[in-house]
């Protein structure tokens, strides 16, 4: 119960009786009290602003004066001065003392009211965003831990639904317009939405950049109808000081069923939706069980990375590549792999895209450099001289002090940069060319060789085969896997090799698994292959291994 719900409450009747009994039974123990020890002229009589206090508390002014006149009364004109002698008071003074009375009543109902009517601002304000007027946070908190108390909702065939949509690009609205920006897009949604035909919705600002609405009366089959009709009222654009900017808003929807572990459980649901949404790059996502497992999985996951390197539980695996006209082995990619002390072996597919999207990435990349550029050396020391390759992304590139780490592991271990390729992502070259291809250079005078990974997956542009320096492009397994009978899968890897030629850049063909893909590859004018035809990634203690029998079995056939 809110605070300011005590005071002055909207008692029923038979409160209202309970109340006015107990007053009256506190009057008459004050005035049984003060005849009992002598009179007024003791002080026992001051005991009254106890029952006219509480009458002010609880019935207000009217209370207030109503008993403060029964109290002047009970120990007025009929209360002697002193009982033993019977001696009574004079008129004047047992009327002084109720006017007394009565201005203690009514300034205590004055002050009462002036505190309740603060603590209701008080407890308005904590409730109500105070730019947009709409209930916060805390009141979808409390309307929605109603819902679930009382399941209203269970008494019907209908289930009330939460919608959060979220403004996720608003650090960059913000830069370009000022805060006040957010502010205008959430009255407008707001708008918008209390503005559905034949729909009832509470409306209220989750978050500074959030914005939710509960529907009740909806039937479960037409969800996907409200869905569309609040995309549509909430549109992709809005207009700010004459200006149309564009928002990327997503939705989150759960559904009301009672079940609900608490209120700020359902919001965390709709956000874990909102997050869903943005992932599959979907305009809503209903939420389900299973992605709040996934989700949880996931976090504890990125948890236990840090410990994990420190712990040694991230170890390198080496997948070789060869040369397809010579059959000869050139070098081999590195791909990280996690043993985790109590998961087991957790795949690459299941923690790697999460850390790439987190400040994860810079600890795990530097493990990674370290660990592969430090087996290099130890392989040299054997008088095997491989290239290796590492995968990053332009994001890391453009961190500061990226190229000079790489430097200075090479110099630390005694490698030659040519023996180091790094793998660029092609989904990721999306950052600004002129600064990669600056950072891109640097790496290139020390010898390294650039790639580009899974061509033809990602933002494929001319513009950066022209203005990166690139030695080699890695064909996408996709396109490989169809050969040579799919038609389209043909096109397109005939189309890159050519190309790659053509510019005078090398191609390696990923997820080769058979003989003819290899010799179909070999026709096109592929230069390198690698894939479970050739070999498996191969632990490092192992990979000379594999080379030496590798290069036994070659020389046999040969």
């Amino acid at each position: 119960m809110k605070i300011g719900e005590y005071i002055y409450k909207d008692y029923s009747w038979f409160q209202r009786l309970v109340l006015i009994t107990f007053l009256a039974l506190a009057v008459w123990a004050v005035t049984w009290l003060v005849w009992s020890t002598g009179g007024t002229k003791y002080v026992y009589y001051q005991f009254m602003f106890i029952p006219i206090i509480l009458s002010a508390i609880i019935f207000g002014f009217k209370g207030a004066l109503v008993f403060a006149i029964v109290a002047s009364l009970a120990i007025g004109p009929a209360m002697p001065v002193d009982t033993q002698t019977m001696e009574m008071q004079k008129t004047l003074n047992w009327l002084y003392r109720g006017g007394f009375f009565l201005g203690v009543g009514l300034l205590s109902a004055l002050a009462i009211e002036v505190s309740r009517s603060y603590i209701n601002h008080i407890e308005k304000a904590c409730r109500q965003d105070q730019i947009t007027l709409l209930p916060n946070r805390l009141a979808l908190i409390e309307r929605l831990t109603f819902l679930r108390e009382t399941k209203l909702h269970k008494k019907s065939t209908y289930c009330p639904l939460l919608f959060v949509f979220s403004i996720d690009n608003s650090m960059a609205l913000r830069s370009a317009f000022g805060f006040s920006v957010i502010d205008s897009i959430i009255e407008d949604y707001a708008q918008a939405l209390m503005s559905l035909e034949k729909e009832q919705a509470e409306i209220y600002r989750v978050h500074n950049n959030q914005i939710g609405a509960i529907f009740t009366g909806r039937d479960d089959k037409n969800i996907s109808v409200l869905i569309d009709k609040c995309l549509a009222c909430i549109r992709e654009y809005s207009v700010y000081r004459d200006i149309s900017v564009y928002v990327e808003r997503h939705c989150g929807v759960v559904h009301l069923n009672g079940d609900e572990a608490d209120a700020a459980n359902v919001i965390q649901q709709a956000e874990i939706a909102i997050a869903r949404a943005n992932e599959d790059m979907l305009e809503s996502f209903i939420y389900n069980s299973d992605v709040g497992k996934d989700i949880s999985r996931h976090l504890a996951l990125m948890a236990d990375v840090p410990k994990s390197i420190e712990d040694g539980d991230f170890v390198m695996h080496y997948q070789p590549k060869i040369d397809l006209k010579s059959d000869t082995c050139i070098g081999a990619e590195a791909l990280i792999r996690w043993e985790h002390p109590t998961l087991g072996r957790i795949s690459p597919n299941d923690f790697i895209p999460h850390v790439e999207r987190s400040t994860l990435i810079v600890k795990l990349g530097s493990f990674v450099l370290n660990e592969v550029i430090c087996q290099m050396a130890e392989w040299q020391k054997q008088g095997r001289f491989f290239q290796v390759a590492v995968n990053i992304t332009s994001h890391d590139l453009l961190r500061s002090g990226f190229c000079q780490m790489i430097f200075d592991l090479l110099q630390e271990h005694n490698v030659d940069g040519r023996y180091l390729e790094l793998e660029i992502t092609e989904g990721t070259l999306i950052a600004n060319l002129d600064e990669l291809c600056v950072k891109l250079l640097r790496l290139t005078k020390a010898k390294i060789t650039i790639s580009i990974d899974d061509f033809g997956t990602g933002y494929s542009s001319l513009q950066y085969l022209y203005k990166l320096p690139i030695s080699l492009l890695k064909i996408d397994q996709v396109f490989i896997k169809g050969l040579p009978e799919d038609l389209g899968a043909m096109s397109i890897c005939t189309a890159a090799i050519t190309l790659a030629q053509k510019i005078g850049i090398k191609t390696l063909a990923e997820g080769i698994e058979t003989e003819e893909q290899s010799d179909f590859l070999i026709e096109l004018g592929c230069d390198y292959g690698q894939g479970y035809l050739i070999a498996k990634p191969i632990a490092a203690d192992d990979f000379i291994d594999w080379y030496q029998s590798f290069e036994a079995e070659r020389d046999i056939i040969g």
